[in-house]
């Protein structure tokens, strides 16, 4: 399936190939491996016919229990498609409430949203060390590939997830970051549809400027995660090792698997 393919999907705004980049070394992540997306509540029968043609195999749902009750992905009716589900709790998400409902109780004039984002990468690399093992244990088990991750706007859970395989590959930083930053493009619809209702939903006394950093990715939510990363271990392979308990035979496995 081609890039032009994918943005014909009606109902899927963050879909796209993880692979695909350049390696240090030269070589290139495989595409048609591993995709990522934002949820599949609202996909159209001629978006589950595009995503036939992938024939995926698994989808991994980093969505909580609650998130995942709310919208159901239609596609996991499909026949022969496993969901294994690996709740990553988006505090993010639960803080935004809380922020929101605190702005509605006592007419705070500002919270501070771009600090609950820093946490919430913060939180993501050294509080979801079991679910990052699942992850990566599950990414190399050919038996699931085509593998599809998604949460439930494909940018932030998603989108560290998806850098940590590709700087595992040995992709550099700097095209990790710009595909990270992708999603911007890509969501910028939906999240017009969702400032609005925010908006709506504070009896607008809160403006777009003030909830945009949950609506985008920025760099340095990313280089949040990776500079407390960095400062601890030298390199993804100890981190993933020492702090995740991802086996040095996965890690291995995982290169071989998905680079040319």
């Amino acid at each position: 399936m081609t890039t032009m393919e994918w943005e014909r999907l009606e109902g899927v705004y963050n879909f796209r190939d993880i692979g695909g980049l350049v390696t240090s070394n030269g070589l290139r992540m495989k595409s048609g491996l591993l995709y990522r997306s934002d949820e599949l509540s609202r996909l159209t029968e001629a978006d589950m016919n595009l995503f036939r043609k992938l024939n995926i195999k698994t989808i991994c749902d980093l969505r909580t229990v609650s998130e995942g009750e709310s919208k159901r992905a239609k596609i996991h009716e499909e026949q022969n498609l496993s969901v294994v589900k690996i709740p990553i709790q988006d505090p993010s998400w639960e803080l935004t409430r809380k922020g929101m409902l605190k702005f509605l109780l006592t007419g705070a004039r500002h919270m501070n949203f771009e600090e609950l984002m820093l946490k919430m990468y913060q939180h993501m690399a050294f509080g979801c060390q079991r679910e990052i093992k699942q992850i990566f244990d599950l990414t190399v088990e050919k038996e699931h590939a085509p593998l599809l991750i998604h949460c439930t706007g494909g940018k932030d859970r998603t989108g560290f997830m998806s850098s940590l395989i590709q700087l595992t590959a040995d992709v550099p930083y700097d095209m990790v970051m710009k595909e990270y930053l992708q999603s911007n493009e890509l969501i910028a619809p939906r999240m017009k549809k969702t400032a609005k209702a925010l908006k709506i939903a504070s009896l607008f006394r809160l403006k777009e400027a003030d909830i945009q950093p949950v609506l985008e990715v920025r760099e340095a939510y990313l280089e949040q995660a990776y500079k407390a990363i960095f400062s601890k271990y030298d390199t993804i392979e100890d981190y993933l090792m020492k702090e995740c308990s991802v086996e040095s035979e996965v890690i291995e496995k995982l290169r071989r698997r998905l680079l040319d």
